[in-house]
């Protein structure tokens, strides 16, 4: 592989700062859509009305899994960036606080969009330097 990635590789991260919410988009429309055609294979394949529309469902089922199972880990890790500043957030300890900086720099800077700021401007607030 070349150096700078694969082509998906190099357009995911350009979205940087908007992978969170792409992310969670693309995981809960695919998790919709597959519960849709799995209903319509399960219980409407032998319904007169809904027969002609099986074929569809197998093709939209398959598509929406493999999109499932590429964007749900990821939301899950971007998830887990926000749920760990969060709980960073809520550290009384000054010292706790400073040992844990890392993560947190680490979280805000995985996630974009402003969090970066947002982490800084807290460290600010709590009188720990960057």
């Amino acid at each position: 592989m070349s150096e700078e990635g694969t082509f998906f590789g190099r357009l995911w991260a350009r979205q940087h700062g908007k992978q969170y919410g792409v992310s969670a988009v693309a995981a809960g429309a695919s998790g919709v859509l597959l519960v849709a055609c799995m209903y319509q294979i399960l219980f409407l394949q032998d319904h007169a009305d809904w027969n002609d529309y099986t074929g569809g469902a197998i093709i939209g089922a398959v598509t929406s899994l493999i999109v499932f199972l590429i964007a749900f880990p990821e939301f899950l890790r971007f998830r887990g960036y926000v749920n760990l500043l969060e709980e960073i957030k809520e550290i009384q300890s000054t010292s706790e606080l400073r040992r844990r900086k890392a993560e947190g720099v680490e979280a805000a800077e995985a996630l974009g969009a402003g969090h970066l700021e947002q982490w800084n401007a807290f460290l600010d607030s709590r009188g720990v330097k960057r």
